[in-house]
């Protein structure tokens, strides 16, 4: 499994557990580790670039999409 972190970084404190755990588990079905923080953080910068607080999640291909441009190789 390739690890992955975000590209930058953001303060923010866990709101969305459930979110959160459904993030992480999208990557690593699709093969790659991220952490919790990590998930927040990238969820959070998409969110943001769509000028909203928190998007909900859609499709787990969505949400692999929309967010694997914020992650680069560890």
């Amino acid at each position: 499994m390739k690890k992955l972190k975000v590209k930058e970084k953001y303060n923010h404190h866990f709101e969305y557990t459930n979110d959160i755990d459904r993030i992480v588990k999208i990557f690593a079905d699709h093969g790659y580790e991220i952490s919790h923080t990590d998930a927040v953080l990238a969820w959070e910068q998409f969110s943001e670039n769509m000028c909203a607080g928190w998007m909900n999640l859609g499709s787990d291909d969505e949400v692999f999409g929309d967010v694997f441009y914020y992650f680069e190789e560890a």
